[in-house]
Parts: structure tokens; C-alpha cells; sequence
């Protein structure tokens, strides 16, 4: 069962840690045991006593930031937190300087795939500071886009004509968010806590991402529902596809340099015809690399993680479906199966070629 995290984002004195206080509070009247991750930077130590007081467990990130340079110290941390500490959920804070694809990769690596899943960003954006840090504009301008919740906070510290002009502004660099005007960050808790905005997960069978959170099945409660029958319109920002079979290389080879709209970010384990045991593939804004799975590295399910803008699951399913892998809709598939199913796969393919 993976741990849901919640990554919280937005420019230092935002409002972050109110809005975190708040989730905490929420969490633990329904008696759960989450876990915050936090940033040893600028207001660690007001933090710390915002927080103290909620009943949580704590990790900080000594190194700096949650950013790029500290990549591998994350990863370290939350494979120790979901390995070790078992919480029931991660509200991760993510100061000014990191950037939520850089975490999205991070909590999409094939170690953490299966045991953690970032389920939503929330980006807290301080209307009176909007535009007017050079420095951080750049940052806070991604978060912006990345966001699958908006709170516009500190609402009340302005008139409502620089309110509006704000939300122009951030509904140009993100129309697919939920957007909150909110004062002191104040928001129900359930909704961030009950969305599923950032990641889907296609595994054949519906709503894996809500195995964990039964009753919260059918749709978030932001607005726009993630049925599974209408595909038509399913646009994300990152998505974990389970394919089965075997592509044809020279056609997955096209695809990989074709890319589809949006890409920054492709992934995974996939088996593809004269690249076995299993093919390693690495996309990055356009660079790609296709490597066998050396021996010692054991099997892995095959998975490709998809991260973007706007990324059509429709549109990324049919390419695939193009280089000859396909994909189980019909349910049942639990990708506890995969391993036979390649096996069966693969006898199949050489029966063909000899």
C-alpha cells in the first residue's frame, strides 16, 4: 500500500506552515500518523515551534533545500521514512527553491514507485509579493504552474482589484488547477487531503490510486473528477502506465524521439524486442538513452513513468499501443501477475521467431 504525500510549495512567509498546522490538525483527529518533512532553511526554528505542538512525527532535511543538489539525500530520507517509519501519509514543504517536477521525479524513482505517491502539490501564493521578488520570480512562477491546488493567500491584505489581477496571472500559467482565495491560509483540510490531482496511475484495473482511501473512489472533491471511463479529457502531470508485451525497437525508438507534447520527464522498465532481458529507458527534455538491465540489477515490473505538462494519457496509451505493447482495461490485473505474464510474453515471442 504506498503513503500518500502531499507537497506543500510556495515563496518563504507564503503561508506554507499555517496551511500545514491545519492538515496536521486535520490528520490527527481522524487518528492517523502522518509525517512532516520539512526544510532546515530560513524559518526552520519558527516552524518547529508552529509545529511543535501538533501531535507529528518530524524529519528535516539538514542539507538545505528540497532541490536538486540534495537529490539523492531525499531519496535517502524518504525511502528511510516509508521503509522504517511507516506513517500514514507525508505533508512534505518544499521552500522557495524547490521545483515540483524535481520531486515528482524524485517520488516516481523505481525504488519509491510502489511504496510512495505524491497525490497532490498545493502552492501557496502570497498576493502581495506576487511579481515582486525578482529573484525567486522564475520559482515562484513554477510552482504556480505546477500546482493542482492554488491557495491565493493573503487576500486580505489587498483590494480586490490586484486580488483579480493576480489570478489572471496565475490562471494564464495554470488553468487546470483548483484555485482558493484564502486569508491566513484557511481552507477545509479535505480539500487537499481527498483530491488526487498530480499522479495517475493506469494499471489495468481502476482506481489504484485510492486503494488506500476507499469511500474517496469516484472523484475528488475539487471540481473536476477523475472518472476512469471518459478518457477523453485526462490531462496530467505525471502518470505510471504498466504496459504488457513487447515493443518493436526501431518503433520504440521513433516514439522515444518523437516524444509527445508536454514531456520533460519519461522513465522506466519496458521489454522491447532485441534489448533484453529488459530495456532501461531514460528520457530527458528531448536526450534519450535505452539500455539492457545489466544482470545484476534483478527484474523489475515493467512501468514507464510519464511527468509533463497537460500530458495526454490518451494520446501517450495509443502511441505505445503503436510500438506493439498494450495495456490491460478489462480490471483484475493486479501487477502482481506481471512477472508471468512477461515470461508467458516472451516464450510466445521466440516461438515466432524460430
Amino acid at each position: 500500500m504506498s503513503v500518500p504525500v502531499y507537497l506543500v510549495a510556495g515563496f518563504l512567509g507564503s503561508g506554507k506552515t499555517t496551511l500545514m498546522k491545519q492538515l496536521l490538525e486535520h490528520l490527527n483527529a481522524r487518528g492517523e500518523k502522518p509525517l512532516v518533512l520539512m526544510n532546515e532553511f530560513g524559518e526552520s526554528n519558527i516552524d518547529n515551534e508552529l509545529l511543535s505542538g501538533a501531535n507529528a512525527q518530524m524529519r528535516e532535511l539538514i542539507d538545505g533545500c528540497i532541490c536538486c543538489t540534495s537529490k539523492t539525500e531525499l531519496t535517502k530520507t524518504l525511502y528511510d521514512i516509508v521503509s522504517n517509519d511507516k506513517p500514514s501519509s507525508i505533508l512534505m514543504e518544499a521552500t522557495g527553491l524547490a521545483d515540483p517536477v524535481e520531486i515528482l521525479d524524485i517520488c516516481t524513482l523505481p525504488n519509491l514507485l510502489d511504496k510512495l505517491q505524491l497525490r497532490t502539490i498545493v502552492s501557496v501564493v502570497d498576493v502581495n509579493r506576487w511579481g515582486k521578488v525578482a529573484q525567486a520570480e522564475a520559482l515562484m512562477k513554477r510552482q504556480a504552474k505546477y500546482a493542482d491546488i492554488l491557495l491565493l493567500n493573503k487576500t486580505d491584505l489587498v483590494n480586490e482589484t490586484l486580488v483579480n489581477d493576480v489570478e489572471a496571472e496565475v490562471r494564464r500559467l495554470n488553468a487546470r488547477a483548483t484555485l482558493h482565495r484564502t486569508q491566513r491560509a484557511k481552507l477545509d483540510p479535505a480539500a487537499i487531503l481527498e483530491t488526487t490531482g498530480t499522479q495517475v496511475i493506469d494499471d489495468g484495473k481502476d482506481h489504484t490510486h485510492c486503494d488506500h482511501e476507499h469511500d474517496h473512489c469516484e472523484h475528488s472533491h475539487d471540481g473536476h473528477a477523475h472518472h476512469h471511463h471518459d478518457h477523453s479529457h485526462d490531462h496530467y502531470l505525471s502518470m505510471t502506465l504498466r504496459p504488457h508485451g513487447v515493443a518493436d525497437k526501431a518503433r520504440f525508438n521513433d516514439f522515444l524521439n518523437a516524444g509527445v507534447p508536454g514531456l520533460l520527464r519519461l522513465k522506466g522498465f519496458v521489454q522491447v524486442r532485441g534489448v533484453e532481458p529488459q530495456a532501461i529507458v531514460q528520457w530527458t527534455g528531448g536526450d534519450w538513452e535505452m539500455i539492457p538491465r545489466p544482470e545484476i540489477l534483478k527484474p523489475k515490473p515493467d512501468v514507464l513513468v510519464f511527468i509533463g505538462e497537460d500530458l495526454d494519457r490518451n494520446l501517450i496509451r495509443q502511441k505505445l499501443e503503436a510500438t506493439g505493447l498494450h495495456f490491460h482495461d478489462e480490471g483484475g490485473h493486479h501487477h502482481h501477475d506481471h512477472s508471468h505474464e512477461h515470461h508467458h510474453d516472451h516464450s510466445h515471442d521466440h516461438a515466432h521467431k524460430h
